[in-house]
């Protein structure tokens, strides 16, 4: 868990737009094949990034996407 993460606040990080929980989703799936695409996925995903919110590493915008 930890890993995947790390992997969303880069991922984040390197975007030059917001991203979407869905778009992150896909992106993390498409860097970890081992992962299913299910859509307990994306809401574990959109849990992390809510929880990177809440510590102030990331911040959220008016339409609900992720940036840095």
């Amino acid at each position: 868990m930890k890993s995947y993460t790390i992997q969303l606040l880069e991922m984040v990080k390197e975007s030059k737009r917001a991203i979407s929980y869905e778009g992150a989703a896909k992106k993390l799936k498409a860097s970890n094949p081992q992962l299913k695409d299910t859509s307990n996925n994306t809401l574990v995903t959109k849990k992390v990034l809510e929880m990177l919110v809440e510590r102030g590493q990331l911040k959220k915008n008016k339409t609900g996407n992720f940036k840095f």
